[in-house]
């Protein structure tokens, strides 16, 4: 098995455990005490989990052979990863506006951090549409997906330290973006040298 997939998968696991997040406190106790923030809450963190699932249910078998439904599938959660990330960098600013006298200066300094996070995340998806085949495409589809997930989770935990099952999509974003992004460049490779 390729070393590129093997990364993706401990990931896609990683982005897939997100939804641990939901039983872990204060999160569990602050969804116990108001049960009408559920809602919300599933929006937020349960966009995560519904990644992780996407990310870890792709065979290599369907990028190599250009599936047309994986690309479908795979461009709808890119597009929807990126307007859920900008949807949570509104949330962490009506958070920051709690922090009193320090507000101003923590909405300054995060915001460059947003337009990195979010602009890399547009960054892959506009990568997707850039490329021919749509094995490869695909792949960097899922490559913003878990991207989204990753920055998500880590700003999260500079804000809310005690959610300790945040570390798994945060460190399993990033992997599964690297090998996602492994794999799209195996597959150029691929498709050229058939061509040559």
């Amino acid at each position: 098995m390729k070393l590129s997939l093997v990364i993706y998968r401990v990931g896609a696991l990683g982005v897939l455990l997100s939804m641990a997040v939901l039983f872990e406190d204060p999160l569990a106790g602050s969804l116990r005490q108001d049960a009408s923030s559920w809602l919300g809450v599933a929006i937020l963190f349960g966009f995560a989990g519904l990644a992780g699932l996407l990310l870890f249910c792709v065979r290599y078998s369907w990028l190599k052979g250009n599936s047309r439904n994986l690309m479908f599938f795979a461009h709808g959660a890119a597009l929807i990863a990126v307007l859920w990330l900008i949807l949570w960098c509104f949330v962490w600013l009506a958070k920051m506006m709690n922090m009193g006298d320090s507000s101003e200066m923590y909405i300054k300094h995060t915001a460059y951090l947003h337009l990195f996070g979010v602009s890399f995340a547009m960054a892959g998806y506009a990568m997707g549409w850039m490329s021919p085949r749509w094995g490869e495409r695909s792949a960097l589809f899922l490559m913003a997906v878990a991207w989204a997930v990753s920055y998500m989770a880590w700003f999260n935990l500079f804000l809310q330290p005690a959610l300790k099952w945040l570390w798994a999509p945060a460190v399993g974003g990033l992997l599964a973006a690297l090998g996602a992004f492994w794999i799209s460049r195996q597959l150029k490779v691929e498709a050229a040298s058939q061509v040559a």
